[in-house]
């Protein structure tokens, strides 16, 4: 497993096999949000033989507040371990480099697995965002406080 730079192709080639596609619809119009990804430059992803698996990171919303994300495709089972220590390890540099105080991401709220994969990052539970999904689902939100 390699770990490179996010682009935003890779997102598209994620997004076309993605491990949740069940629990997550994005629609065409949501796609854009991989090029802005591409421009913070505080985003990886993992290759295997050369072929996108998942691709995570954070961008900054304000001054010491981040919005951290990840995707994968149905690929990352046969690679689940490795990539989950690499993108723990990348993760942390990345929080540790940019010195924000505040990490938030947000899970579909039945995607238990999403769930699980952002507590073992040290998330912790902050609410449930009703209505909050580009389809209407609800989220809820997590936080990973660095004070």
């Amino acid at each position: 497993m390699e770990i490179i730079p996010f682009k935003s192709e890779h997102a598209e080639f994620i997004l076309s096999q993605q491990l949740n596609a069940h629990e997550l619809y994005l629609k065409p119009e949501h796609r854009k949000y991989a090029q802005y990804l591409n421009r913070v430059g505080m985003s990886f992803t993992a290759l295997v033989n050369n072929k996108p698996i998942a691709a995570g990171g954070m961008y900054l919303l304000w001054d010491g507040v981040a919005e951290g994300w990840v995707m994968a495709t149905k690929d990352i089972w046969e690679y689940r371990i490795t990539m989950a220590r690499n993108f723990k390890e990348k993760f942390d540099i990345l929080v540790k480099t940019s010195k924000v105080k505040r990490i938030q991401t947000n899970v579909k709220a039945n995607f238990k697995l999403g769930h699980r994969f952002a507590e073992w990052l040290g998330f912790e539970k902050e609410g449930l965002m009703k209505y909050y999904g580009p389809d209407g689902s609800d989220y809820i939100r997590y936080a990973r406080i660095m004070i």
